[in-house]
């Protein structure tokens, strides 16, 4: 189904997260641990990428009102349940450069954290539930 190669996606994020001086950490919840995730990991199809490419497509949803056509399945083998299976974007530099950002909204405290997602994802859900008059102004 991919439009997009994945293998470069996934070569792609690796070299810019290794390059990246911030590393990447989630934060489990159930353990209160940060945990550290390796460029590898978090740029496989298998590991982090659905959250990034995830975040990536609320920002470009965020811009112009579409999507990237991700297509990301259940599977128990995952790093967290899920794997991207496709992206149907005509563009490569849409899905990096929205990605990129999404990415550069989570990094703080020298760190990306992957957790932080979750913000970008619910400020994206409100914006999209909070009505507008025609000049743009909330009422």
């Amino acid at each position: 189904m991919s439009a997009l190669d994945l293998d470069r996606v996934e070569r792609t994020m690796q070299a810019l997260l290794s390059r990246d001086p911030l590393g990447v950490t989630y934060h489990d919840r159930s353990t209160g641990d940060v945990l550290s995730v390796n460029p590898e990991a978090a740029a496989s199809r298998t590991g982090l990428l659905p959250a990034f490419l995830a975040a990536g497509q609320v920002v470009w949803r965020d811009l112009t009102g579409a999507g990237f056509d991700l297509d990301v399945v259940r599977d128990p083998s995952a790093l967290f349940g899920f794997r991207v299976r496709g992206i149907g974007a005509s563009s490569f530099a849409t899905v990096m450069l929205a990605t990129m950002e999404a990415t550069a909204q989570a990094s703080r405290a020298g760190a990306i954290v992957v957790n932080d997602f979750n913000l970008i994802w619910s400020e994206a859900a409100r914006s999209r539930a909070t009505p507008t008059s025609s000049t743009g102004a909330s009422p």
